[in-house]
């Protein structure tokens, strides 16, 4: 209870606990649990108990979490407190004479004194009056100035000011708040108001370090004894309202070191005599990019109008355009000219069929549209038809129905003539699509006939190129035997790999040096003495055969060496932890329909599997560390500038067959 009386506000209500509220409690028990540190079983428990007593309320409870907790006792202790404040407030005596029997402050009294001294001090070194004039107050302009805006205001106070001057010589009704208790003496207090100084109430008055003590009564308008006239006077005499923005401020210059005004734009040189009609607009625009902008939509419209009534007449036709426009606005006037021209002025208008049309007048000649005016007539004679029509079957009828007739069958003309215009544009335009797609279909089949003649060329050409290494004519840059003589260099180099990846260390590069030149020495050995072998008297003579052999023979060479070194991989340590691992886990396998047997077998397929799997990843890594090895190990080669190339392949001093099979290439490509 008393936790609760301690977190209870003063209308006696509890701030309850935020975040959620377990499922079938109260935020209330949430609450007292928080208090109490305890669980919300418990905590809902002492609620129960504190409502049942009479010492807690619950309130709100049909809103969500319960209801909020109130204590009743705090609610009425606060209440009570109020209400004796009340009574003592009401029972006190009045301002004057609490204020007179109350004790002033001395440190306040002392600073008082001394803002008399000064201000006597000052008010003798400042005449407010001399030989023709005097120093007018505030109070002194607003009764003698009739046509002012203070004229039918009274003079007279008749409410007490929020601020006073603070002196001891100030009126009952200027009260000002009731002295604090003593303070440093950090505040000089002054008989003079801000206004008298150009600073603000609360800053240091001029020649004195000392601050304000509070804002005075007199802030509003200069001292009576001021010997010079507020900033913010006028030159007719009158104050503006405190608050208000003179009419010219003091001590600020309006000459060219204010702000820059923006630059009025002009027109264009060369599209100054079509935009005659709105140069006056035109000055509105005060950015440069927008003139820019606008200036290029200008002279693309220009462009397309001569397409069609010739450079030398567009400037014209475009003016002519922008005056009419200009005259159909009528008493609106333009206020957005960019947004005028691009909508209203620069786009052209046809009332009939004609391209030359434009608000019915021609562009080349100005003169009113013939073809528009044949419209117009072709309308009118539609009119006069229906007229006659129904005038003749409604002759018997009002005017008012005629007219109603007549307007109806106009509608409905208009409408037929228009679904007719409609379906022939349609046909028109059905026509044209099967006119535009044979069209299509033919440029696409000329430029597929196109592409196949140039592949054809292209492939012909191909042949025809002669081989890179050996020149053999007509064997499209590689003869057969040049090409697998390089396949059996490759599936040799493979091979090669293969065997100096597993007896020697990639890190010793003399070593791979020379364990590659001597195994590949072997290697060909090998495949020259199985090829020499396997020739008989009914074996083929020409090269390409014996290549292609050579090249089986360097291919089987390769898949024995890779068996080989999978089974030597296969072996090893790796290996067998590897296949050891799968068996046991395969044998762990647990399936309803197997039998030992069936378990074993599958364990040994495992570890057969993983076996294989570890020898290809281990091939793969040395093949790797041996092509790094090798690529550590090769040699730049020499660069020779062209200059000196060229130069002995001239001379004839280079004349061997990769020079000459080099240039040969680069000729032909």
């Amino acid at each position: 209870m008393v936790l609760l009386s301690l977190e209870a506000r003063t209308d006696g209500r509890v701030r309850m606990a935020p975040g959620r509220v377990p499922q079938g409690f109260r935020r209330a028990d949430a609450t007292v649990a928080r208090l109490l540190n305890c669980a919300v079983e418990a905590a809902a428990m002492v609620v129960d108990r504190l409502v049942a007593a009479g010492h807690v309320e619950l309130e709100d409870t049909k809103r969500p979490g319960g209801g909020r907790l109130r204590v009743p006792a705090v609610a009425a202790a606060h209440a009570r407190v109020r209400q004796s404040v009340a009574l003592e407030v009401s029972a006190s005596p009045v301002a004057e004479t609490e204020a007179a029997d109350q004790e002033p402050c001395s440190r306040c009294t002392e600073a008082e004194n001394e803002a008399e001294t000064d201000a006597e001090s000052e008010a003798a070194g400042m005449a407010l009056s001399g030989d023709g004039w005097a120093q007018e107050s505030l109070e002194d302009v607003l009764l003698t100035a009739d046509t002012c805006a203070f004229g039918d205001q009274p003079t007279e106070r008749t409410v007490n000011p929020q601020v006073s001057r603070g002196s001891k010589n100030q009126p009952d009704n200027a009260v000002c708040a009731d002295l604090h208790t003593a303070h440093t003496p950090v505040a000089a207090l002054s008989g003079f108001p801000a206004g008298d100084r150009e600073v603000f109430s609360g800053s240091a008055v001029e020649g004195r370090g000392r601050r304000r003590g509070r804002a005075c009564a007199g802030e509003d308008s200069a001292g009576a004894d001021s010997p010079r006239p507020r900033a913010g006077r006028t030159e007719t005499g009158a104050d503006p309202l405190r608050g208000e923005k003179p009419e010219k401020l003091p001590g600020r210059s309006t000459g060219t070191g204010g702000a820059r005004l923006p630059r009025a734009a002009a027109v264009p040189q060369d599209l100054a005599e079509a935009l005659a009609p709105v140069a006056h607009l035109w000055t509105r625009i005060t950015r440069l990019s927008t003139v820019k902008w606008l200036a290029k939509a200008v002279r693309a419209e220009l462009v397309r109008l001569s397409g069609i009534v010739g450079p030398e007449l567009a400037l014209r036709a475009l003016a002519a355009r922008l005056t009419r426009r200009l005259d159909g606005q009528g008493p609106h006037a333009v206020r957005q000219l960019v947004g005028w021209l691009l909508h209203r002025g620069l786009p052209q208008r046809s009332g009939c069929w004609s391209f030359l049309c434009d608000d019915g007048y021609r562009l080349d000649t100005g003169d009113p549209c013939e073809s528009c005016a044949c419209l117009i007539d072709d309308r009118r004679s539609m009119r006069r038809s229906i007229a006659a029509t129904v005038d003749e079957q409604l002759g018997t009828a009002s005017p008012r129905l005629r007219l109603a007739e007549v307007e109806r069958r106009l509608r409905e003309a208009h409408h037929a003539k228009a679904a007719a215009d409609q379906a022939l544009r349609h046909q028109r335009d059905t026509q044209n699509r099967a006119q535009d797609q044979n069209q299509h279909q033919d440029l696409r089949r000329a430029a597929a006939q196109r592409r196949r003649q140039e592949l054809a060329e292209a492939e012909a050409a191909h042949a025809a190129m002669a081989c890179r290494e050996c020149g053999l004519p007509d064997t499209a840059g590689e003869c057969p035997v040049c090409a697998f003589r390089k396949r059996t260099d490759e599936l040799i180099g493979q091979a090669v790999d293969l065997v100096v990846a597993l007896r020697v260390d990639s890190l010793d590069l003399r070593a791979v040096a020379e364990m590659t030149s001597r195994v590949e020495q072997d290697t060909r050995t090998v495949i020259e003495r199985a090829h020499a072998r396997a020739q008989t008297a009914d074996s083929s003579a020409d090269p390409g055969v014996r290549a292609h052999e050579v090249q089986q023979l360097a291919t089987k060479l390769l898949a024995q060496r890779r068996h080989g070194a999978l089974q030597r991989l296969a072996e090893s340590e790796p290996a067998d932890e590897a296949a050891e691992r799968a068996y046991q886990v395969a044998l762990r396998r647990t399936q309803w329909n197997a039998t030992p047997e069936k378990r074993r077998d599958a364990a040994e397929k495992a570890a057969v599997r993983a076996r294989h799997r570890v020898a290809q990843d281990l091939l793969t890594d040395l093949l790797t560390d041996l092509s790094r090895a090798r690529a550590n190990l090769a040699v730049p080669p020499e660069r020779v500038p062209w200059k000196e190339r060229l130069a002995k392949l001239a001379s004839g001093d280079q004349a061997q067959p990769h020079a000459l099979r080099s240039v040969r290439r680069r000729t032909v490509a």
